[in-house]
């Protein structure tokens, strides 16, 4: 970076500050610095100890209040200066300072610990930043939000057809968490002239494009924004002109659609092209985004891209799973450069309370940003601040609120309640099947206007906002308090639950409805369910009654869930609290469904009897209509026995005709019309599933649970076991004898981890106790 320039230094926060003055000291000096945590106003300090001189290095940001601020806080300090009596005092502050502020400060805290030449004021750091050039590089956030970079980068003539928000940018940037994404991405333009920045929705990718575009644009660079197709682009490429050329999700649903082959082919090709024509070119450079699965289809579609070298400009950023010191800065920074008054500021610090804020499992910037901005505390009073964010935690779904209500379209929310009725998790494919069903209904009942693109103009719109995809093209909610809005949604206007019941194209949907109706957050939504079932029962019958089987592409075939039974089991279960003849449809279909469905498959052990003991346990006398399916059910159970059956299935076979046998009890009895039978389960278990099962355990308790399986069976079937406990227990000796070298070798590592995450968490105190002071 050959600009250079005079800093004020009020576009970093005390923290980064901080860890500037101890790069530039090291830098200058040769010293190596380590933290000290040297009193109770928790600033960062630093110190280097030989055994003859210890140094105390105190860093004093006091952009605002100046030399006033700092020679208050000096007063206070010289106390503790006098405590820790060290050989050398060196002060660093962004404060303007003259000579005589200089020997004043000296009296304060003593002759004997510093001198004028260890006081670094302003126009001194900016003077080590000149000498080190390194550190003004490796604090990038301190040269991008400089005053002359700004004016720089507005002045630039074609900034305005570009349409990037320079001044956005700009006050965003100091909230940014400086880490390793922007160096790296910076290192690949330099050296190849193309980025690639691959990764999760909402992990940072445009932020990080932003940055690199406006770095580029105070260096001379001209903007070229592509927002459509590469052809943009080379419409616009100059010869001889330096230029950088953004496109963000360049491999997006809106690019690449749902084109055919041959329009994707060209895409590729064109992709391919482009970026051959930057890399020969000196005085260009290419940033582009991508989400990460999406980048992974396009490679497996197309020979042309695996072959181009592309990967090679492959940057996958990966800033979605912050550390807890990440978590750390990104609410100190929102607090630091926010609105939030002082007193507001103290709650946070009071009993650490932010440590609950930072380790909480529904952290989320966008979380930060609502509890740090004072618009959106709605007349919180200071002393109930701590228990109003304690409860955004417990429930941050009011977040959504606006965005949910004003800000996305019909199809966006209909894609939402969907992705919610598969548990906030569903594959691509399920996803769009789910949306097809359901938006037809929404539209249908509600007069919605439809349109052939709805689902990717949905998906676009949610992504990296509520919901994000993950490996295996796999879409969730990016937060778990999407779940918790999307509930509230179906509890406040429980005709939801009836559309989505309405809408779904699967059994688990009925399933995760259902339980959500019967649970404390269900409202009046199962009341809801249970007013409308003569209009379910229709769709009902068809979840339940829909194939399980699914070819595969290499001819092999899948299987759905739940199984038949599993959903007998529900349907069941809702009939008998519901109470209504409309409800015993889907029972009686599914079971003429389960009747076919038997002579060509066995039934699943556990799954039957599960079902049976869903039927015994039900109180409403209309269920006693198939009570004769049931009670042929032993001849099932025994077939599905004889062919295979495992451990557990056996126990549950075992105990399940203990507990209904009332004229034989005893299975062991010569007598028990079912002891040939379950003697043959038996054998079939040693023979097929022991040493399969044994070679399945993988902690101690499985081998125990196998253990008691095999004793209990000797005790039921009166059947020699001895060999095979032996066999048992001697994996288990042999697992026992690795789990203690292997205990030993984790116990190494925690102890190192522990020491890393008290470190850890001891910066995290000094960093946040920067923001009770003035500096």
């Amino acid at each position: 970076m050959a600009l250079m320039t005079e800093y004020d230094f009020s576009q970093l926060s005390p923290h980064d500050f901080e860890l500037m003055c101890r790069d530039l000291l090291q830098e200058e000096e040769g010293l190596r610095l380590e933290s000290f945590k040297s009193g109770k106003d928790g600033g960062i300090d630093f110190r280097h100890a030989t055994a003859s001189v210890t140094t105390i290095v105190q860093c004093k940001r006091f952009v605002e209040t100046g030399y006033s601020g700092l020679l208050r806080d000096l007063r206070h300090e010289a106390a503790k200066v006098q405590r820790l009596a060290p050989q050398r005092y060196i002060l660093m502050t962004a404060a303007s300072l003259s000579p005589a502020n200089k020997d004043e400060i000296v009296g304060v805290i003593g002759r004997q610990f510093l001198t004028t030449s260890d006081i670094f004021g302003r126009s001194e750091l900016n003077g080590l930043l000149g000498r080190h050039p390194e550190v003004e590089r490796a604090h990038y956030k301190l040269w991008l939000t400089s005053i002359n970079v700004l004016e720089t980068v507005l002045n630039n003539e074609i900034l305005l057809q570009s349409g990037f928000q320079v001044e956005k940018i700009h006050r965003e940037m100091r909230r940014y968490v400086q880490g390793s994404a922007y160096p790296q991405a910076m290192e690949a333009l330099n050296t190849r002239g193309v980025v690639i920045l691959s990764g999760l929705p909402g992990v940072g990718k445009t932020t990080l494009a932003d940055l690199i575009l406006y770095e580029h644009l105070a260096r001379g660079f001209e903007p070229v924004v592509i927002r459509e197709n590469f052809a943009e682009g080379k419409k616009l490429f100059r010869k001889g002109r330096p230029q950088i050329f953004y496109f963000d999700d360049f491999m997006g649903v809106t690019f690449l659609g749902d084109k055919g082959s041959a329009g994707q082919q060209r895409d590729y090709r064109a992709i391919v092209e482009f970026i051959e024509m930057i890399g020969t070119a000196k005085d260009k450079r290419l940033v582009l985004t991508t989400r990460d699965h999406m980048f992974q289809q396009a490679w497996s579609a197309s020979e042309q891209l695996r072959d181009s070298g592309i990967i090679d400009h492959k940057l996958v950023i990966h800033m979605g799973d912050y550390s807890l010191h990440q978590r750390a800065e990104i609410l100190y920074n929102h607090l630091f450069f926010g609105d939030l008054p002082s007193d507001y500021r103290d709650e946070l610090l009071k009993d650490e309370f932010y440590f609950k804020i930072v380790k909480h499992n529904k952290f989320n910037p966008r979380l930060i940003e609502w509890l740090s901005t004072l618009r959106r505390l709605n007349g919180v009073a200071v002393d109930d601040y701590q228990e109003f964010i304690t409860t955004l935690l417990a429930n941050p779904a009011e977040i959504w609120r606006h965005a949910y209500e004003q800000q996305i379209s019909d199809a966006g929310r209909s894609l939402l309640l969907t992705l919610s009725s598969f548990g906030g998790r569903a594959g691509e494919a399920l996803l769009r099947e789910g949306f097809d069903t359901l938006h037809t209904h929404r539209a249908h009942k509600y007069g919605l206007q439809r349109r052939p693109d709805d689902y990717t103009n949905a998906r676009n719109e949610l992504n990296g906002a509520f919901v994000r995809p993950t490996l295996g093209v796999v879409i969730e909610f990016i937060n778990p308090s999407v779940q918790d809005w999307l509930n509230s949604v179906v509890r406040e206007a429980p005709e939801n639950a009836v559309d989505l019941i309405s809408g779904a194209c699967r059994f688990t949907q009925l399933s995760q409805v259902w339980g959500f109706t019967r649970s404390d957050q269900g409202g009046a939504s199962h009341d809801m369910l249970s007013r409308q079932i003569s209009t379910l029962a229709p769709k009902i019958v068809e979840l339940a009654t829909a194939p399980r089987t699914v070819r595969q592409r290499d001819g092999s075939t899948a299987y759905l869930a739940p199984t038949y039974e599993q959903r007998l089991a529900k349907l069941i279960e809702i009939a008998d609290e519901i109470r209504a003849p409309d409800a015993l449809v889907p029972i009686e279909r599914l079971i003429e469904r389960l009747s076919v469905d038997r002579k060509q498959e066995l039934c699943p052990i556990d799954d039957m009897i599960a079902a049976i003991r869903e039927f015994q346990g039900s109180e409403w006398s209309a269920l006693a209509r198939f009570k004769s399916f049931f009670d042929k059910s032993a001849d099932e159970l025994m077939a599905s026995a004889s062919q295979h059956c495992r451990s557990s299935e056996l126990r549950s076979l075992l105990l399940f005709y203990e507990a209904s046998s009332a004229e034989h009890p005893m299975l062991s009895s010569e007598n028990h019309p079912l002891r040939s039978h379950l003697l043959s389960a038996y054998a079939t278990f040693v023979r097929k599933s022991l040493l399969e099962e044994l070679s399945e355990c993988t902690s101690e308790g499985d081998y125990e649970e196998l253990l008691s399986d095999l004793e209990y069976f000797h005790g039921a079937l009166c059947v020699d076991v001895s060999a095979h406990v032996s066999r048992v227990n001697e994996a288990l000796d042999e697992y026992r004898e690795y789990e203690e070298q292997r205990a030993d070798q984790e116990m190494d590592s925690y102890e190192e981890s522990a020491r890393e995450s008290h470190d850890d968490e001891e910066s995290i105190r000094a960093m946040f106790g920067s923001l009770g002071g003035s500096g």
